[in-house]
């Protein structure tokens, strides 16, 4: 069971992926996601890179999300979301790997524009605006707070560890928990 902390983060990252605002997350909602962020970093639609982000966003559709649908509408809600990501993601002990992983190597490997291994903070921003809808200063917040060896970048497995955090600690003071910039204050 979530903690508050795991719900608020649930509930932040399902703002940023309701794409229209109608209080429900679809397929629409992932395939926008999606091509904001190839277009983003100029990569045309039919692209090989463009193709990756798009399956690796279809499966966690198919596999993760669309089966937390509890009344077959195809549309997830709220709390259909919350109780899924619980069930399939962050009580397994291979949910994080096999779920969210290979979308978290995606945009990893997408965001890395000069292929020099790193995620520089431009690349992140990049990526928090386009994928997430993030605000730049939201961005510049969770880069900070995820770089953890203050290089000025982010290696694959900070970038790894923050999206298991993420999805899966209960832990306040975990870095992860500031993946898609600070959580809005409780309600």
């Amino acid at each position: 069971m979530l903690n508050d902390l795991q719900q608020r983060k649930m509930a932040h990252l399902f703002a940023l992926l309701d794409v229209d605002d109608d209080g429900a997350v679809d397929k629409m909602d992932y395939t926008a996601s999606a091509d904001r962020l190839v277009n983003a970093f100029g990569f045309a639609p039919g692209s090989t890179e463009s193709r990756r982000v798009r399956e690796r966003y279809a499966r966690l559709w198919d596999e993760v999300t669309l089966p937390m649908d509890v009344n077959g509408d195809e549309r997830v809600d709220l709390g259909e979301f919350t109780a899924g990501f619980d069930r399939f993601v962050t009580q397994p002990e291979e949910g994080y790997r096999t779920h969210v992983a290979p979308v978290a190597d995606a945009f990893y490997d997408l965001m890395d524009t000069d292929g020099d291994g790193r995620i520089t903070r431009t690349e992140y921003l990049r990526m928090a605006g386009s994928a997430f809808r993030m605000s730049e200063a939201d961005g510049l917040i969770a880069f900070e707070r995820l770089d953890l060896d203050a290089n000025g970048s982010l290696s694959r497995q900070e970038l790894h560890l923050a999206n298991e955090q993420f999805f899966r600690s209960p832990d306040a003071h975990a870095h992860g928990n500031w993946l898609f910039g600070p959580l809005p204050p409780r309600i």
